[in-house]
């Protein structure tokens, strides 16, 4: 199936769901830096953190599948989640399981194999990657083969990443105490837009174009889809959230005194983390926004790279908002120097908001990445003449002043909107 048999825009919001759950556009290069980050925080505990995060958002988005379209039995279930994972561009699993346990074989993995492809197979990963398909492997299983005794967990037996073969994992069920996990649903973001609201905003010619060749993506038989070098899937919005919320409350927990991020000292780790998950959606939207923009289905549709900064940023913002970012709006862009973008909803503080409610503490690096990221391709690419990738992501870190990100509003605390100002040049 092509991604929009499964895909749908969630009505005035900019936001993306399959069946009733918001999912956003992620790549590789985003989701290997943002595990990398937890392991840097958390160390060994991480594995558990990824784990449980991708347990709940798996176990929310299959259950809403299967009820949407009428199936219960266990194994159709299983075989149901398996075209659900492929489709959405996650890789390929194969089950071997029943009431007790059994094994899942893993191929060519969103996660791992991103990993791999990430470092070149440079380096073997110091922890198990494939966090994401362990916990939707056991989200499965529980689901197929449900007791009151427990659910079911996995272990990464073998890991390309690690330098093995071929992934595997092993499946065993564990007492539990019951667990209702969060789902992020279209209601969630729904309840959250003013009354005064207006009516769907039709996408700009970038955005339509960006969503039509999203809509038309086909995996491979692997489960692997494409935009330009980067791997491409649709995860659910739910489990970088709390993966990333999960593991910054944990880390400011272990700190006394700790005041929040926007007032944390230098050196401090919770700020350091955010930093961290920032970086990671910087360097995955700087890879896929940019492939996407000069992909040849979004040039045949809007003809060559326009050469003001302030045209090229908001048909940037355009494809975030394609990508289930929410309706991203470009409010000043001085090239160079700096750039505010706001947006009424996005995937963190719909997530933030429901489980966590308010805060006066920053808290959407995801989208200060995005914003960053647009900064640095509005301003600092030159399209036609470089391609955008590694190379030329690692130069501008290198070579390039360094960008200031804040997060002047948001909706966590209290501001009708969110809007992140990104500076870009030397701060006097």
């Amino acid at each position: 199936m092509n991604l929009g048999t499964v895909m749908r825009a969630v009505p005035r919001t900019g936001l993306l769901a399959v069946s009733d759950q918001l999912v956003v556009g992620a790549s590789h290069h985003e989701a290997v830096l943002l595990d990398q980050a937890v392991w840097d925080a958390l160390g060994s505990e991480g594995w558990a953190v990824r784990r449980q995060a991708a347990f709940d958002a798996s176990l929310t988005l299959v259950t809403a599948i299967a009820r949407r379209v009428g199936i219960d039995d266990g194994r159709e279930l299983v075989d149901l989640a398996g075209e659900v994972f492929s489709t959405l561009g996650l890789g390929r699993l194969e089950f071997d399981i029943g009431p007790t346990g059994g094994t899942v074989t893993g191929s060519d993995l969103f996660f791992g194999r991103g990993f791999v492809e990430r470092v070149r197979g440079e380096v073997p990963a110091r922890y198990p990657a494939d966090a994401f398909a362990a916990g939707y492997a056991a989200a499965v299983a529980s689901m197929a083969f449900p007791s009151d005794w427990g659910s079911f967990e996995a272990e990464e037996t073998s890991c390309v990443a690690r330098g093995d073969a071929a992934c595997s994992f092993a499946l065993s069920r564990r007492p539990s105490a019951q667990r209702t996990p969060h789902a992020l649903t279209r209601a969630d973001a729904e309840q959250l837009l003013p009354d005064e609201a207006g009516d769907e905003a039709e996408l700009p010619p970038a955005g339509r174009a960006a969503r039509d060749h999203l809509a038309s993506l086909v995996a491979t038989e692997h489960g692997i889809m494409r935009i330009g070098d980067a791997r491409f899937a649709l995860l659910p919005a739910v489990y970088r959230a709390q993966l990333e919320f999960d593991t910054l409350h944990l880390v400011e927990k272990r700190l006394p005194a700790s005041t929040g991020v926007r007032a944390a000292p230098p050196g401090h780790l919770a700020g350091l983390f955010v930093e961290l998950a920032r970086e990671s959606a910087r360097a995955g939207a700087f890879q896929l926004l940019g492939s996407l923009y000069d992909s040849a289905p979004v040039r045949d549709e809007l003809g060559p790279v326009p050469e003001d900064a302030g045209e090229r940023a908001e048909q940037l913002a355009a494809l975030a908002t394609a990508m289930g970012w929410g309706q991203l709006t470009i409010t000043e862009l001085v090239p160079d120097v700096r750039l505010v973008l706001s947006v009424p909803l996005t995937p963190e503080a719909v997530y933030y908001a429901a489980r966590h409610g308010g805060t006066p503490s920053s808290r959407l690096p995801g989208l200060q990445g995005v914003a960053a990221a647009i900064a640095w391709l509005s301003t600092r690419v030159d399209f036609g003449r470089e391609p955008v990738g590694d190379e030329l992501y690692l130069r501008l870190a290198r070579e390039s002043p360094p960008l200031y990100v804040e997060e002047t509003r948001s909706l966590l605390s209290g501001d009708r909107e969110c809007e992140v100002v990104v500076e870009m040049g030397a701060r006097v």
